[in-house]
């Protein structure tokens, strides 16, 4: 969904105050990533992503005998073959050195970090940043993500990969019981969405304005939230998949397309995934989805709401879902800091000025958030 050129050019004026602010107020535009239209061009995303990655001062140079890494071949395989992710109109020239510049990024990450291992699609990652944001800055963005948001991933086995796709199912029980039990019946399992979430979408978005889009939005985020993403994607085309045989062939062919689709609702689908975050956070799932923190994941270090910035206020959330009654005398746009007491029957709200986190706990869930959220604060 673009904005209108008066309402993008007014979020564009937010984000260079954000920007101008010192020290450059990170929360801010984290909540700008996440509201509609995210950063709007790449202009202001070569600008504001390494400040979500807290990498704007740094600086790395690429090592030395890149082209030595063991897995040289196989990088360069793949980047051959990732010429529909480069733009139209490229030369020749221009089309091969952007691809030595993807593979020096991917092999310079590698060799810096030889505790990472290449999959096929990382590429995919890569060249996003490439893309927006050049060669010598995307370093330390691609070195920062990849130990982070990226790191299960890179494991030399796909065990922490799957754990991380086991969170799939618990997201979509908690909305729509009667399609989990359907696809559970037909053993279609959740591989279908693995191509989703280690690129980041940006293998199956056909728009490269939409891959940037879901960037702002991810890099704002738990890294799990590609994960909630793709549970809305599934629940947007459920009538789809109850439509017809309880086959595996069908229903899988039909999950593979459905994140191709070029009139994908963007928008719709990352306020749906945000809200979900809020009302579900990954702690609360962790049971269902089976061992995920007794493998020492990467990603399970992080808090629930440390790298979550809503562009609404939690209450706010929860009253459009119908989960909260909404009182005449309340105004939705009220601050919630603070509101602890008045809140706690229902919700529980911690914001942090620093990184825009957001706790929520509902109905008898709430006690068991107290500590969590003390703890935090």
């Amino acid at each position: 969904m673009l904005l209108e050129p008066s309402k993008a050019k007014a979020k564009l004026k937010e984000v260079n105050k954000a920007l101008n602010k010192n020290p450059v107020d990170v929360a801010a535009l984290r909540k700008l990533c996440i509201s509609p239209g995210g950063l709007i061009c790449s202009e202001a995303r070569q600008k504001v992503w390494p400040h979500l990655l807290d990498v704007a001062e740094s600086k790395i140079g690429y090592p030395q005998d890149l082209r030595r890494h063991k897995e040289c071949r196989q990088v360069i395989l793949d980047v051959d073959r990732s010429g529909k992710r480069f733009p139209d109109g490229l030369s020749d020239v221009e089309k091969e050195e952007l691809q030595e510049n993807l593979t020096d990024l991917i092999l310079g990450v590698l060799t810096i970090h030889p505790e990472l291992h290449y999959y096929q699609g990382y590429h995919d990652i890569c060249i996003t940043f490439l893309l927006v944001c050049g060669a010598e800055a995307s370093l330390a963005m691609v070195e920062k993500i990849s130990t982070h948001h990226l790191r299960d991933f890179m494991d030399p086995t796909m065990d922490s990969t799957t754990h991380i796709l086991n969170y799939l199912i618990p997201i979509l029980k908690m909305a729509n019981p009667k399609l989990v039990e359907y696809m559970e019946k037909s053993e279609v399992g959740t591989i279908f969405a693995l191509s989703w979430l280690i690129t980041w979408y940006s293998y199956v978005v056909p728009d490269q304005r939409d891959i940037e889009r879901l960037y702002d939005f991810f890099l704002s985020c738990h890294p799990l939230m590609p994960v909630y993403f793709a549970a809305q994607i599934v629940l947007d085309n459920a009538d789809k998949i109850l439509d017809g045989p309880c086959e595996m062939a069908r229903i899988y062919q039909l999950l593979l397309q459905i994140a191709r689709k070029p009139n994908l609702p963007l928008e719709i689908l990352i306020q749906r995934s945000s809200d979900f975050y809020i009302q579900f956070p990954p702690s609360s799932l962790a049971h269902d989805a089976a061992e995920f923190y007794k493998n020492n994941l990467a990603i399970s270090t992080f808090c629930d709401h440390a790298l979550v910035a809503k562009h609404e206020a939690p209450d706010v959330v929860l009253k459009r879902m119908g989960l909260v009654e909404v009182k005449k005398e309340e105004n939705e746009e009220s601050p919630t800091e603070g509101s602890w007491k008045r809140a706690s029957k229902t919700v529980a709200i911690a914001l942090s000025g620093a990184v825009g986190a957001a706790l929520l706990a509902v109905g008898g869930r709430a006690a068991e958030w107290v500590p969590q959220l003390f703890g935090y604060l």
